[in-house]
């Protein structure tokens, strides 16, 4: 429905200026909550496991006390052959 009285530039910049304050707001609103969503989401799919037997202690931060070993180690009796 056109509006009965002529609108002036300054009220139309005005009501322009709010509409696209209105629409960035809302979208950095959703764009937000989104991302917290989707790090609250990934954050607990790779987030470190806990270990609930009684065995494997664990430090304040949460970590294992022994770090896993590098590999399998060597038995006695054998030397390594250095590839050839």
């Amino acid at each position: 429905m056109p509006e009965s009285t002529p609108m002036d530039n300054r009220t139309l910049l005005r009501k322009t200026l709010v509409t696209v304050g209105a629409m960035v707001s809302g979208c950095i609103l959703v764009v937000g909550v989104l991302t917290l969503v989707a790090s609250a989401i990934v954050g607990h799919a790779v987030g470190p496991k806990e270990e609930s037997d009684a065995g494997g202690g664990t430090s304040a931060a949460g970590t294992p006390q022994h770090p896993p070993s590098a590999g399998p180690k060597p038995t006695a009796g054998t030397a390594p052959t250095n590839g050839r």
